[in-house]
């Protein structure tokens, strides 16, 4: 709908380049993230850093700027029966360390939930319930059992 929009003469340009994608968020932290990546896009088109591909930029105070860990263990559980959850468990595990222990994160991706299990991850996308039955059954024991839920939904609309 964009693009038939766009004059057509403007549609390569804005439409064929692979530019980068920026999410505009409501909420203000989110805001300074989107600003961040729109600045580096900026920048990067500029003389000085033509021979870049990406900045290291950071705004003052973000999380992305500063060591993450638990102020107690936990265990992840990332079920089988939730395709892309482990993916994220992963990238959840990079942001907060490159040693695990140190951060206090286990990730567990055992079919049943481990005893040792103090969060679910629950890995939203359009696929979520579709994919594997099991998942809804395990949402549904986990609620019963009071174990906290993390859900992230899933923003990228190449993934879901």
């Amino acid at each position: 709908a964009l693009r038939d929009e766009c004059p057509e003469d403007l549609q390569p340009a804005i439409f064929d380049n692979d530019w980068p994608l920026t999410i505009w968020y409501r909420i203000e932290e989110f805001q300074l993230v989107s600003l961040k990546i729109i600045a580096e896009a900026v920048l990067l088109c500029s003389p000085n850093f033509l021979d870049k591909t990406s900045l290291p930029l950071c705004v003052s105070g973000e999380l992305e700027s500063q060591s993450l860990a638990f102020s107690k263990p936990c265990t992840l559980w990332a079920s089988p029966a939730n395709a892309g959850s482990l993916d994220l468990a992963n990238e959840i595990a990079v942001a907060f360390a490159a040693d695990r222990e140190t951060a206090g994160l286990t990730i567990c991706t055992t079919d049943d939930r481990p005893a040792s299990a103090t969060h679910l991850l629950l890995y939203l996308n359009e696929d979520t319930f579709v994919s594997d039955e099991r998942l809804a059954e395990q949402v549904t024991q986990a609620r019963q059992d009071r174990l906290p839920i993390v859900m992230a939904h899933e923003n990228d609309p190449d993934l879901g």
